[in-house]
C-alpha cells in the first residue's frame, strides 16, 4: 500500500497545480490573445480528439487495466502484451481514419456556414487524436506498473504550461496562429515520446509480439469487455463535450463556443471536490459491497449526498454572488460576460449532482453495475435530444439548460432506482436545513452595496459577499451541527498546538 499512498497523494498534487495552470489558460491568457473565434477553435482543438479517440482506441487502455496481471511475467517480458496495446489502438485508429476523411463533406455540410475555420485546421483533429490514443495508452501501461506521477505531469502540467507559453509567444506576436497550432500538437507529440522515454527508462519497454493468446479464450474475452468499455467510456467522454461540438454548428459558431466555455469553466469549479470523495469513498464502497455491508452502504451513501451538498452550496455562493466581479476581472469581459447566465445554470448543475450524492459509484460497485452504463445511455440521448431543440434557438443557454434537465433525470432515475433496488436514500432534515441556510445567506448578500469602478473596489465587494458567505453559511452549518464530519474536522484543527 505504501507506493499506493505516496502516487496518490503526489497525483493529487500534480493534478490541482494542473487545474490551476488550465484555470490560467482559459480564463486569462487565451481569451485575452485570442480572438472569441480562435478561441472557439481552441476549444475544439481539445474537445473533438478526446471524443474521437474515445472509439479509436477500441477500449485498449480498458483492456490494459483488466487484463495485464494475465500476462504479467516480467521475464518473459510480459508476453507481448505491450507489443498489443500499442498495435490494437493503431488499426482502431487507421479505421477512424479512413471513416474521418469518407466523410469530410459531410463535416463540411454541417460547420462550414457558421465554423470556417473548423474547415481549414480540419487536419488537425486526426493528427491529435492519434497523439491523444498513445498518450492515453502509455499512461494505461504506466498506471498497471503503479506509476501514475510521471504520466499526470506530462498531462496536467507540461501540456498545459507548454499552451500558456504558446499563448504568450501569440500575444507577443513572436508566432503566428498557425504556428500556435502547430505547436499544441508538436506538445502532444513531445508528450508521447516523454512517456516512451519513462517507460524504457523503468525497463518496462517491451516491444516483444506474442498473439499466442488469440487462439485462447481470454482473447475472445478481452475483445468483448474491450468494445463493451469503448461504447461506454466514448459515452462518458462525449457527455461533458457534446455542446462544443454542436454549438459550433449553428448560428454565433465558434465565438458561441468561446463564450460557453469560458462561462463552463467557471460553473464547473464548483464541481471539483466531487472527484475527490468519490476517490477516497469507492474502494469503502467496494469493500462494503463484497462484506454485504448495506447499512455501511447507507451511511457513505447519505453522509457524501450531505457533505457534498454543503460544499457545493458554499461554492455556489462564492461563485454566483461574486459573477459580476469575476467577469469584470477577467479579459475581454465585455464578450464573455454574455455567458452569466450559463454559470447560473452550470453551477446548480453542480450543485444539484452533488446533492444526490455517490449515486453512480454505489451503483457501480453494486450487483446491479450494469445498469449504471443504461442509466448513462439514457442521460446522453436526453442531452442529445434537448441540445438538437435548444441550441439551435438558445444557443449556448439553450446547451446550458439542457445540460441541467439530463443531470436532474438522470440523478433522479438513479435516485427511484436505488431506493427501490436496495431500499436507501440521501437525503434526511439536514439537507433541508442547508438549503434553507444557502437561500438565506443568498438574500443577505443581496443587501450588501456593490463597490464598482477600480480593482480595489471589486476586491472589496468580492471581500465583503465571501465574509458573509463563510460567516452565515459557513458559520451556520457548524453551529446547527448539520454535519458530524464537518464539526468533527473542526475539532480536530482546533486541538492543533498554537491554533
Amino acid at each position: 500500500m505504501g507506493i499506493i499512498i505516496r502516487q496518490s497523494i503526489k497525483n493529487s498534487f500534480v493534478t490541482y497545480v494542473g487545474v490551476a495552470i488550465g484555470t490560467l489558460n482559459v480564463l486569462f491568457l487565451y481569451n485575452k490573445f485570442l480572438t472569441p473565434e480562435q478561441l472557439g477553435l481552441y476549444t475544439a482543438l481539445t474537445s473533438f480528439p478526446l471524443v474521437f479517440a474515445g472509439f479509436a482506441h477500441l477500449g485498449t487502455p480498458h483492456v490494459g487495466v483488466r487484463f495485464f496481471n494475465q500476462f504479467a511475467d516480467a521475464e518473459r517480458k510480459h508476453n507481448g502484451f505491450f507489443g498489443y496495446i500499442l498495435l490494437a489502438p493503431l488499426v482502431g485508429f487507421m479505421t477512424f481514419l479512413l471513416i474521418y476523411m469518407g466523410l469530410k463533406p459531410s463535416f463540411e455540410a454541417v460547420y462550414a456556414k457558421n465554423s470556417p475555420l473548423l474547415i481549414n485546421y480540419y487536419w488537425t483533429f486526426p493528427v491529435i487524436t492519434f497523439f491523444l490514443i498513445y498518450q492515453t495508452i502509455l499512461e494505461t501501461y504506466s498506471k498497471v506498473h503503479l506509476r501514475i506521477v510521471v504520466p499526470a505531469i506530462v498531462r496536467e502540467i507540461f501540456l498545459k504550461a507548454t499552451n500558456s507559453v504558446l499563448a504568450l509567444l501569440f500575444g507577443f506576436q513572436y508566432i503566428s496562429f498557425n504556428q500556435l497550432i502547430l505547436g499544441i500538437i508538436l506538445a502532444y507529440f513531445f508528450a508521447v515520446c516523454f512517456l516512451l522515454i519513462y517507460i524504457k527508462i523503468l525497463g518496462k519497454f517491451y516491444l516483444k509480439l506474442n498473439f499466442s493468446f488469440v487462439r485462447k479464450p481470454i482473447f475472445k474475452e478481452m475483445y468483448q469487455y474491450g468494445l463493451w468499455t469503448m461504447f461506454g467510456g466514448a459515452a462518458a467522454i462525449i457527455l461533458p463535450h457534446i455542446e462544443k461540438l454542436m454549438l459550433p454548428a449553428y448560428a454565433g459558431g465558434l465565438k458561441n463556443n468561446a463564450i460557453f466555455n469560458i462561462a463552463l469553466s467557471i460553473g464547473l469549479v464548483i464541481a471539483i471536490p466531487k472527484n475527490a470523495i468519490a476517490s477516497i469513498s469507492d474502494p469503502l464502497l467496494a469493500e462494503s459491497w463484497r462484506n454485504n455491508d448495506i447499512k455501511h452502504v447507507g451511511e457513505i451513501y447519505q453522509k457524501s449526498a450531505l457533505n457534498l451538498l454543503i460544499i457545493g452550496l458554499f461554492l455556489f455562493l462564492g461563485v454566483w454572488c461574486n459573477i459580476d466581479s469575476i467577469f469584470s476581472i477577467i479579459p475581454n469581459s465585455n464578450i464573455y460576460q454574455q455567458g452569466k447566465f450559463v454559470v447560473l445554470i452550470v453551477g446548480l448543475y453542480s450543485v444539484f449532482d452533488m446533492a444526490t450524492g455517490l449515486n453512480s459509484e454505489i451503483l457501480k460497485n453494486s450487483p446491479f453495475f450494469r445498469y449504471d452504463l443504461m442509466f448513462y445511455i439514457i442521460r446522453f440521448v436526453i442531452l442529445l435530444s434537448v441540445n438538437l431543440t435548444l441550441i439551435p434557438r438558445y444557443g449556448y443557454n439553450g446547451a446550458a439548460v439542457a445540460m441541467l434537465i439530463s443531470v436532474i433525470v438522470y440523478n433522479l432515475v438513479k435516485f427511484f432506482f436505488i431506493k427501490y433496488k436496495m431500499g436507501l436514500q440521501p437525503f434526511g432534515i439536514h439537507t433541508i436545513k442547508v438549503i434553507l441556510l444557502g437561500l438565506v445567506t443568498y438574500a443577505l448578500t443581496l443587501l450588501l452595496p456593490i463597490f464598482e469602478g477600480t480593482a480595489f473596489n471589486i476586491l472589496i465587494t468580492i471581500l465583503m459577499n465571501s465574509l458573509t458567505i463563510l460567516i452565515i453559511f459557513g458559520g451556520g452549518v457548524l453551529f446547527l451541527n448539520v454535519s458530524e464530519d464537518l464539526n468533527n474536522v473542526l475539532k480536530n484543527i482546533k486541538k492543533i498546538k498554537g491554533f
